[in-house]
């Protein structure tokens, strides 16, 4: 321990004398800073949506604002109704769809509860929607029946059967046909499975499935009507599913788990500072220190970002664990120093001064950790390194401004209890090792041998593929993942998850959608691109020249004479088999609006959209390589420039593809930043060069532990790992920066003093990631899992690794000769 007499820095003595004159300044505007902030930052949205982990100008992101701003049905929300009684159930479902309809079309853009509408648009067109075939066969009968009239006319020609003129057979096919017709038309054909115990309605809403400000209360009104059913008739059972419900569900997992987190964090971390200090006021001057400069950052978030996304939700219980190891470490060293006997000015002196170059160091190595992800294109962790950044920095100044003026008060006013060394220092001064030039030599055999590890994981394949291990687990969502599976088993696959082509001009869909067939002809059907490709042209009649030529020839063989001569049986079905005068070629515009809804804009045009479903047989939806290969695959189709893509897997693909290209780019950023770091503020020393060195052990050791584990990386929890580097600098500059003080052969005493507080600083950044445990998603429990390990590992080294070399070094420096 250092000796008690030694003088004060002089420096430091006067900062913190004018803090002390300022003290209640300094306090009363710490508060205004943290209100105004922490007002600021109560607003702050968070958007779970992939699309937002990725920056604006890509084009799959463009694409998707376009369609957003284009298509008038955004979300879906599919609606079960389930009953072993039939007339309960259908009742039930049709009282849902009133309710639907009567939010109004900003709030549901359309309702599929039946095909009634379509079916009765079929039969009032349907001479149009009759196959060509069978209009041509029909003619030709007819043409045939006339030929043998006039045959019958002439005065030569006997008839020795007498038999009167007959509809033909052809006709009377085409007969059949419209009479089917007609049946479906009395019959709305609702959506009921093939057993009558379930019916679907398809709920579609003129906003995204992630505007959670608007899915939000429609989900409330829905789940209020659920109730009220269930309370009537507990017999029937109502479920929801869709990208409306997952949304909301994601979102308020994500939130839910944000507070749990600061929550576990907040309480965990405080409980171990009482623990360690054993005086009240001294935990709390702390607290107030980290609040402030973490609803600084937040309030920062705010102004430079605007949201939080899945990447960065959880950030305010990172900043919070790793931001206060700063404060730690002054308060640590303050109470140290009363405990040598010095004066509190005196000892506050000493602790800011002692404890500037380390945590300067740390906090510095850490933004830059944080903020080589900045240099990514990838949102995601962009953003995760401009709070990241921001945060420590913030949180370091505030360990530095605001908690010695809150100490300088609590001293003056007598709150401050010195109490006895904490006994974890001591005890991690007897784990060393006696011998720690072995334990050196251990160390760098260890290290050596994580660097092979670290080299054959990542030469590997380092990456997660599927893309299950990243979705929430939540009670919520397994129950709409089971309505999903009843769904598709009912009804068909594929009523949610299609893609979308846009193009510009009405006139593009019939060369777009012979280009898209055209991708699958001739393959299986385990090899096609997509399960079926739809737009308008579905909705209207094929062949309509052709169809309203024959048409009129039938029409014409149908004359009021033919009529006479066909006996009265058929005479009055002859007229409804004849077509009216009035037939045109169906246009767009004369399609339902109920039936050409997914096909309708917001500006009101039709047919420029184009639907297709990817064949889920040849590729999982849910794998990241099957995702890239499907991207690659419809940007092969050499579409016409100027067609809109619209889907989820274009911005999986984007996100992968950034992910493996940025990766690499901003781990090195990372390791070159905290080189400089430690050397600017270390200088070219050996204790510069001890620090680096067990900033790399740790991040070996982490990538080595990860790869025996089975870790893979994700677009969620690969900033752990430049983080990771930053953390490996933090604790190793911490005690190199006490030793560089002590001097030569302090290793020991230096753990025995630093060491707890380094300890503690572990243990509260272990519980801010550990709070990501208790996420729902399972990507982000991942990020949390492996953080977790690069930060035991980072201990372990700078706890026993940093003072065996300190010891090896200083002791040569020892026995050297001195210089002359």
């Amino acid at each position: 321990m250092p000796d008690p007499l030694s003088p004060v820095p002089a420096r430091a003595l006067r900062y913190v004398s004018w803090m002390d004159r300022h003290r209640r300044a300094v306090v009363a505007a710490s508060a205004l800073v943290a209100v105004g902030s922490a007002v600021a930052a109560a607003g702050l949205p968070v958007y779970s949506e992939f699309s937002y982990l990725l920056p604006p100008t890509f084009e799959s992101v463009k694409d998707l604002r376009r369609l957003e701003g284009r298509a008038r049905s955004l979300g879906t929300l599919m609606v079960v109704v389930k009953s072993a009684d039939p007339a309960r159930r259908a009742a039930t479902a049709r009282a849902l769809r009133e309710r639907f309809l009567a939010l109004g079309p900003d709030r549901v853009s359309s309702v599929a509860f039946d095909e009634a509408i379509a079916r009765g648009y079929v039969w009032d067109n349907r001479w149009l929607f009759a196959p060509l075939e069978s209009l041509r066969a029909a003619r030709d009968a007819l043409v045939g029946e006339r030929e043998r009239a006039v045959v019958r006319q002439n005065p030569l020609y006997i008839d020795f059967e007498e038999a009167a003129p007959q509809i033909p057979q052809a006709v009377s096919a085409l007969r059949d046909q419209l009479r089917e017709a007609e049946a479906k038309k009395d019959d709305p054909g609702e959506r009921v499975s093939k057993d009558g115990t379930l019916q679907l309605l398809v709920v579609s809403t003129p906003y995204s499935a992630g505007d959670v400000r608007k899915t939000g209360p429609l989900l409330q009104q829905v789940d209020q009507w659920i109730e009220e059913i269930r309370a009537r008739d507990p017999e029937v059972e109502v479920g929801l599913a869709g990208d409306v419900l997952s949304g909301k569900t994601e979102q308020d997992a994500i939130l839910a788990g944000m507070v749990v987190s600061i929550l576990m964090t907040v309480l965990l971390c405080f409980a171990a500072l009482l623990l360690y200090y054993r005086t009240l006021p001294g935990m709390l001057v702390q607290a107030w220190s980290l609040a402030v400069g973490t609803v600084v950052t937040f309030a920062f978030t705010r102004a430079a970002i605007g949201h939080l996304n899945i990447a960065t939700a959880f950030l305010s219980s990172i900043v919070m664990g790793n931001g206060i190891n700063f404060g730690i470490m002054l308060l640590s060293r303050h109470l140290e120093e009363r405990r040598a006997g010095r004066a509190w000015l005196d000892a506050l002196a000493v602790a800011v001064s002692g404890t500037l170059t380390g945590t300067l160091t740390a906090s510095l190595t850490a933004s830059i950790a944080y903020a080589s992800l900045v240099i990514t294109d990838f949102r995601g962790f962009r953003h995760f390194g401009i709070i990241g950044g921001a945060g420590m920095v913030f949180c370091w100044a505030a360990a530095y401004t605001v908690l010695p003026a809150l100490l300088a008060s609590a001293e003056r006013g007598g709150w401050i209890k010195v109490r006895p060394e904490p006994r974890i220092g001591r005890l991690l001064e007897r784990l060393l090792p006696k011998r720690l030039g072995w334990a050196a030599a251990a160390g760098a055999l260890i290290t050596a041998i994580a660097g092979a590890l670290t080299f054959h994981y990542v030469a590997g394949d380092p990456y997660e593929t599927n893309l299950e291990k990243l979705r929430s687990d939540s009670s919520l969502l397994d129950e709409e993942r089971r309505w999903y599976r009843v769904i598709d088993d009912a009804f068909e696959q594929g009523i949610s998850g299609a893609m979308v082509f846009a193009v510009d001009d009405r006139s593009q869909v019939g060369p777009l959608m012979a280009r898209l067939r055209r991708a699958d002809e001739g393959r299986s059907p385990e090899n096609r691109l997509f399960l079926w490709v739809r737009s308008i042209d579905a909705l209207l009649p094929e062949d309509q020249p052709e169809k309203l030529a024959v048409l009129s020839e039938i029409r014409g063989l149908l004359s009021q004479d033919v009529l006479d001569q066909l006996p009265a049986a058929d005479r009055e079905l002859a007229r409804r088999l004849r077509p009216p005068a009035d037939l045109r070629a169906l246009r767009d515009a004369d399609v339902p609006g109920a039936v050409a809804s997914p096909f309708v804009e917001a500006d009101g045009s039709r047919g420029k959209l184009v639907f297709a479903l990817p064949n889920f047989r040849a590729y999982d939806m849910w794998n990241s390589r099957d995702i890239v290969r499907f991207n690659q695959d419809v940007h092969a189709l050499g579409l016409d420039p100027g067609t809109v893509l619209g889907g989820q897997a274009f911005v999986f693909a984007d996100m992968l593809a950034l992910m493996e290209r940025d990766g690499p780019m901003t781990t090195l950023g990372a390791l070159v930043g905290a080189v400089l770091v430690v050397l600017l503020i270390v200088g070219w020393t050996r204790h510069a060069a001890i620090t680096l060195v067990c900033g790399l052990s740790g991040t070996l050791l982490m990538l080595a532990s990860g790869s025996l584990l089975g870790l893979k990386a994700n677009f969620l929890d690969f900033v752990a790992l430049p983080i990771t580097i930053g953390i490996g600098i933090d604790y190793a500059a911490n005690i190199c920066s006490r030793a560089r003080l002590e001097g030569p052969g302090s290793a020991r005493r230096v753990i025995a003093t630093t060491g707890g507080a380094v300890l503690l600083c572990s243990y509260t950044t272990v519980v801010g990631y550990g709070s990501l445990l208790l996420s729902v998603n399972q990507g982000i429990r991942s990020f949390g899992t492996a953080a977790i390990l690069g930060e035991i590992t980072c201990l372990l080294v700078a706890l026993l690794l940093a003072p065996a070399l300190l010891s090896v070094f200083q002791a040569k420096r020892v026995e050297a000769p001195p210089a002359h």
